[in-house]
C-alpha cells in the first residue's frame, strides 16, 4: 500500500512495497509512482491515465505487467482511490497492489494446456476416427459374412470389438467437442431460446419417441450467446433427463426461465432417477460417471461440455438433486436480450 500526491509523487509506503518490488524507504519515497510500469517511454501517462480514471470515478483498478528494482518483471494488480478534502477537491490517491504473477502464470499455462488440449482432438477426430471406422466396419462383416461358421464365443468376440470402436469413436468426438467450444464463443446470434430449444428437440425426436417424454417449457428470452452451442446444451441437458430416468416412467422434463437483476436462470426439471447430491460438483468433471457403462451408455463428457459452454458465454451451471425425486440443472446467462413475450407453455409429448 501507499500514498502519492496529485503529481504522483510517492509520499508513503509501508513493508510491502520492499517484500513486493525490492525498493527500500530511501529509493521508494519522493519517487514518482511510474517507476513500476515496465515501458519507460510512457510510464508516467499510463499513471496519469490511472490517476485521471481515479478522480473522475472516484477509484481505478489496473492489471499490468510491472518491473521490479532488479529489472525483473511482475504481473501486478492495482486499485487506486482518490483522496478528497472537505471542499471535493483531489489531494491525492491510495493505492493498494498484489503481485498476481503466480496466478497470471496459471492462467497461461491453462491457456497452453486448453490449446494443446483442441490441437489433439482435431488430430484425434481425424486420425483416430478413420482406423476405428474400419474396426468396426470390418467387424460387422466378419459376423454377417461368417457368423453362421463362428461359435457363440467368436461372435461375442466380434460384438465387443464392435462396441469398442463405437464407444472409442464417441469418446473421440466428445473430446473434439469439448476442445471446440473454447474457439467458438465469438459467434453471438440473435435469434430467441425458443427457436434455439426447437432445433434441440428436433434433433432428440428419437429419443423422445423412444421413451414417451412429456417436455413442456416457459416462454424462453432473447440473449446474446452462440446458437450452435446452445442447441448442444439443451441436447445434453434434456437427453440426460431422458436417459436417467425411472423405469417403466416417462420422462416429465420442464425447462423454465426466470430473470433475477442482470441475468437470466433457466431451469431443466425432471422426474428421473436423481443422484446424491453430493456429487453436485463432481458430475461436471470430465469422464466423472456415477453410474457404470452397463447401467447407461456414456462417455462421461456431456455435462463438462455443458459447463463449458455456460462459463464460455459467461454464465454459471449447477445441479440440485434427491436419490429417486428427479433433477433440476441450472445455468444462467447475461441478460442482455429481450425477455419472453408471454408465458404460456407448450408441450411436446413424442414430438
Amino acid at each position: 500500500m501507499f500514498l502519492f500526491d496529485v503529481a504522483g509523487v510517492i509520499l508513503t509506503w509501508n513493508a510491502g512495497v520492499q517484500h513486493i518490488l525490492g525498493y527500500t524507504e530511501e529509493e521508494w519515497l519522493g519517487k514518482h509512482a511510474s517507476i513500476i510500469f515496465t515501458n519507460a517511454d510512457n510510464s508516467q501517462d499510463i499513471c496519469s491515465a490511472e490517476m485521471k480514471n481515479a478522480a473522475e470515478k472516484g477509484s481505478s483498478s489496473d492489471v499490468r505487467w510491472h518491473v521490479r528494482k532488479d529489472g525483473s518483471e511482475l504481473f501486478g494488480q492495482g486499485y487506486m482511490t482518490a483522496l478528497r478534502n472537505s471542499a471535493g477537491e483531489v489531494t491525492g490517491y491510495f493505492k493498494i497492489f498484489s503481485d498476481e504473477t503466480k496466478n497470471k502464470q496459471l492462467q497461461d499455462s491453462l491457456t497452453e494446456s486448453n490449446a494443446a488440449l483442441e490441437q489433439f482432438a482435431y488430430i484425434a477426430s481425424h486420425d483416430l476416427q478413420e482406423p476405428l471406422r474400419t474396426m468396426g466396419t470390418y467387424a460387422q462383416i466378419l459376423l454377417r459374412r461368417y457368423g453362421a461358421k463362428l461359435d457363440s464365443e467368436a461372435q461375442r468376440f466380434l460384438d465387443h470389438i464392435n462396441k469398442g470402436a463405437q464407444r472409442m469413436s464417441a469418446l473421440v468426438q466428445d473430446l473434439l467437442t469439448y476442445a471446440r467450444v473454447q474457439t467458438e464463443v465469438d459467434r453471438p446470434s440473435s435469434d430467441s431460446l425458443d427457436q434455439t430449444f426447437e432445433t434441440a428437440l428436433s434433433l432428440l425426436k428419437t429419443a423422445i419417441d423412444e421413451s414417451e417424454a412429456v417436455i413442456t417449457h416457459d416462454p424462453l428470452p432473447e440473449t446474446e450467446r452462440d446458437q450452435g452451442q446452445m442447441v448442444r446444451l439443451f441436447q445434453n441437458l434434456l437427453g440426460n433427463a431422458m436417459k436417467y430416468r425411472k423405469p417403466d416412467v416417462p420422462p416429465h422434463i420442464h425447462v423454465s426461465a426466470k430473470q433475477l437483476d442482470s441475468e437470466w436462470v433457466i431451469a431443466v426439471e425432471d422426474n428421473g432417477i436423481g443422484f446424491d447430491s453430493k456429487y453436485a460438483r463432481e458430475i461436471f468433471v470430465p469422464f466423472k460417471r456415477l453410474h457404470s457403462r452397463d447401467q447407461y451408455e456414456g462417455t462421461g463428457v456431456g455435462l463438462a461440455i455443458c459447463r463449458r459452454i455456460v462459463e464460455n458465454h459467461k454464465g454459471r451451471i449447477w445441479a440440485e438433486s434427491t436419490i429417486g425425486e428427479g433433477s433440476t440443472f441450472f445455468f444462467t446467462l447475461p441478460a442482455s436480450g429481450k425477455p419472453p413475450a408471454r408465458h404460456t407453455d407448450s408441450v411436446i409429448e413424442g414430438f
